[in-house]
């Protein structure tokens, strides 16, 4: 008699669980249709990582192009359909939310006291950073002495990567620099590409921030990023100056970043920011 086939896995049983659901951010606002499926309240259930998941997050090739954080959002967060459409801000909340389900935690850091410069490890708590979230308006608005109205969004998952591959671009560059081998016209050179590059992405990221650009009295309502892009090299600084200023502001809205530090061995004690790259997630 022929051993029969089971149908479903009897170790299914075992298999890891939600281990906590969370509120976004952005809230349910900022998406459309296809890219998250919420519960009735508007949360999201988070798994913690596979041995697998935590070995891609080591892989910082996999981390530069995207791929591992791809992976790892969708291995950990089921209700997730599209995570390349996610923003900035929920990136950040959900990462530390899946170390959290994971590590069950603390997240630990290195800092230097700024008053005695002693080194002291601290143990930082990712329960408190999603519990005091702070969440996203609807809208923001940049408006202009010229009458434009600038309305902007948080960075997404493509203003994400473009800002990991800037930085693995400028430790290379301070690398090069360091390097004992340049001539004085090399290094000249280097720093002038550098500062080009530097500019470049800036204008990018910054275009990649606004929505649309509105003056009503003019009936004038831009979307098209190739208008956007040659407007913002063409507008003076100070305006380019607000417009970032925002755009770095509601970047930042989310898990709270900061703590106070105390040094273990003279008592000083000062906030420090905390990291949440993913490059330095696992």
């Amino acid at each position: 008699m022929e051993q029969q086939i089971q149908k479903s896995n009897p170790l299914q049983q075992y298999f890891r669980a939600i281990k906590l659901y969370l509120k976004m951010p952005s809230g349910t606002s900022y998406y459309g249709p296809g890219i998250i499926d919420f519960t009735d309240t508007g949360e999201v259930g988070v798994l913690p990582m596979t041995g697998r998941d935590e070995l891609i997050l080591k892989n910082p090739d996999a981390l530069l192009n995207g791929e591992a954080l791809i992976e790892v959002l969708n291995s950990c967060v089921p209700a997730l359909k599209n995570p390349r459409a996610l923003l900035t801000n929920d990136i950040d909340t959900l990462i530390t939310a899946i170390r959290y389900a994971t590590y069950n935690d603390s997240l630990e850091t290195a800092l230097k006291c700024p008053n005695c410069s002693h080194e002291s490890t601290f143990k930082l708590n990712l329960q408190y950073a999603l519990d005091n979230m702070e969440s996203l308006e609807p809208e923001y608005v940049v408006n202009l002495d010229s009458g434009l109205s600038i309305f902007v969004k948080p960075y997404a998952f493509p203003e994400l990567l473009k800002g990991l591959h800037a930085k693995f671009e400028q430790d290379k560059l301070v690398r090069a620099l360091e390097s004992r081998t340049l001539t004085d016209e090399q290094r000249s050179a280097i720093v002038k590409k550098a500062f080009s590059e530097v500019a470049t992405t800036k204008v990018d990221l910054i275009t990649s921030g606004i929505i649309r650009i509105v003056d009503e009295s003019n009936n004038v309502n831009v979307t098209d990023k190739k208008f956007i892009r040659e407007f913002l090299q063409n507008i003076d600084k100070k305006s380019i100056d607000k417009i970032d200023d925002m755009i770095t502001e509601i970047n930042d809205i989310g898990i709270k970043r900061t703590f106070i530090a105390k040094c273990e061995k003279c008592e000083h004690e000062w906030e420090s920011e905390i990291d949440f790259n993913p490059v330095n997630f696992s």
